[in-house]
């Protein structure tokens, strides 16, 4: 059968609810026979009373009982649905994807900053490495490592990025590291993102710049830079850090940098949005606080807390 209608159904509860067809007129701002009137078409088309029309009042029949309560309910839960949906009236929805390291090492953990900044706003973190099309999924901004070349969409620079050697202070101390010739004596930790790409940052990049030449390069390769750095702060090796993955550990001595060159990465971080997707206003002000947040190179170690030779 077909649901009767919704002012019906209000109608008829609050008649129920109040036990009176006069009441319910005067909570409805309507007249006592409006209500009768709809009282009794929405009897017709049940097929059964609802009330008994008793002298001077009215009152509730078994059939009229039971369809009270279903009522009661279903209109108690449209109004707490409705409530909710007023209270978020205000709130901008954000969708970020951003890759997976970015997000673990950085981004998240200076998230609750940016909440306690803009309450208003609700951000989502979609972590995934694959290139996403954020005109074709549900995503208003993403942030990614790479070259700057996204054909067709709105981009712009966030972060260049430099790499440089960063290890576990443990290393410091259990063997030589005081300049690069020394990285000889330690296993070389090595991060395979972009691994396709002739111009990747690599160890082999980084001695070439620091003119080291090293007869073995061998060591435990990782597919994400998180586990890199996972590998560097438990002693496992040295790895090359890139400042926006690093800065953290290194403020919180879990690594340290124990020596130069800093080298140029030839991929940086870049905010990629659909046309005119920068200017939103929930975009733009995610975009300004990233801005604001950005580190700057973390300092080498300091001489005076190396190893003795």
């Amino acid at each position: 059968m077909n649901l009767p209608s919704l002012p019906a159904l209000q109608t008829f509860e609050a008649a129920a609810r109040l036990g009176s067809f006069t009441a319910a007129a005067r909570e409805l701002h309507v007249t006592q026979g409006a209500v009768s009137h709809q009282i009794r078409a929405l009897e017709d088309d049940l097929g059964y009373l609802l009330f008994a029309r008793l002298p001077r009042r009215v009152e509730l029949t078994r059939e009229g009982r039971l369809l009270g309560e279903a009522v009661t309910r279903g209109l108690g839960h449209i109004a707490e649905a409705l409530r909710m949906l007023e209270q978020q009236r205000g709130r901008r929805w954000l969708s970020v994807s951003v890759s997976h390291s970015f997000a673990v090492r950085w981004l998240v953990p200076r998230l609750d900053e940016f909440g306690r900044l803009h309450p208003e706003a609700d951000v989502r973190i979609a972590s995934t490495n694959r290139m996403v099309d954020p005109r074709h999924e549900d995503i208003d901004l993403c942030i990614r490592f790479g070259e700057g070349s996204y054909p067709g969409l709105d981009i712009e620079l966030l972060i260049t990025e430099e790499v440089f050697p960063v290890c576990s202070p443990q290393l410091l101390r259990d063997a030589p590291l005081r300049e690069p010739a020394d990285l000889v004596h330690h296993t070389l930790l090595h991060d395979d993102v972009l691994l396709d790409h002739p111009e990747r940052p690599s160890w082999e990049r980084w001695l070439e710049a620091a003119g080291v030449r090293l007869p073995d390069l061998a060591g435990p390769h990782f597919s994400h830079t998180s586990m890199t750095m996972t590998a560097a702060v438990a002693g496992q090796g040295v790895a090359l850090g890139r400042t926006c993955l690093v800065v953290d550990d290194i403020a919180s001595g879990r690594l340290v940098r124990p020596f130069g060159p800093a080298v140029r990465s030839p991929f940086s971080y870049w905010l990629v949005a659909p046309r005119g997707g920068l200017d939103r206003p929930s975009v733009a002000s995610f975009v300004r606080w990233l801005r604001e947040s950005m580190p700057t190179m973390p300092a080498l170690h300091e001489p005076s807390t190396r190893a003795q030779p």
